[in-house]
């Protein structure tokens, strides 16, 4: 992999890792995002991130746990093959609303225990993230129909 690339790789797997994956995650999804062909084999993987199958293992496990990442079988092949599955940044998304809903819910709780006069903080974070939880949604929708 050119020195460019191999840079580009490193510095979106450590965006990931921000997001909360493990680097080695990171790296195989940034990875798949560019690689040619869009599917490729453990061992594909390796060779170009310089990996073990050791470290690649639990890093393409938890990838297809999260549903960022399909395994895939070609006729005539024994080894597996992993892509970027279809839709996986929109699941991710989603993801995040219900993420924001536990936020939303916890400032709830908050300003049931302290009221509403104690309670501007709170509010704002309730206010602020039950409008990204109605939101997102509908902005993934429009995303969809522009498409």
């Amino acid at each position: 992999m050119e020195a460019p690339l191999k840079a580009w790789v490193e510095e979106t797997a450590l965006l990931f890792e921000a997001a909360g994956l493990p680097r080695m995650a990171g790296r195989v999804l940034a990875w798949l995002l560019i690689a040619e062909p869009p599917e490729q084999t453990a061992r594909e993987m390796g060779v170009a991130l310089s990996a073990s199958k050791g470290a690649l293992s639990p890093a393409l496990y938890l990838l297809t746990r999260l549903h960022l990442v399909e395994r895939l079988r070609r006729p005539g092949e024994r080894a597996d093959r992993y892509a970027v599955r279809p839709g996986a940044w929109k699941r991710l998304l989603l993801e995040k609303t219900r993420a924001l809903s536990r936020y939303r819910e916890q400032a709830e709780r908050g300003l049931a225990l302290v009221g509403e006069v104690r309670g501007e903080r709170l509010r704002e974070m309730r206010e602020l993230y039950a409008f990204f939880e109605r939101e997102l949604p509908k902005l993934l929708e429009r995303f969809e129909e522009g498409r």
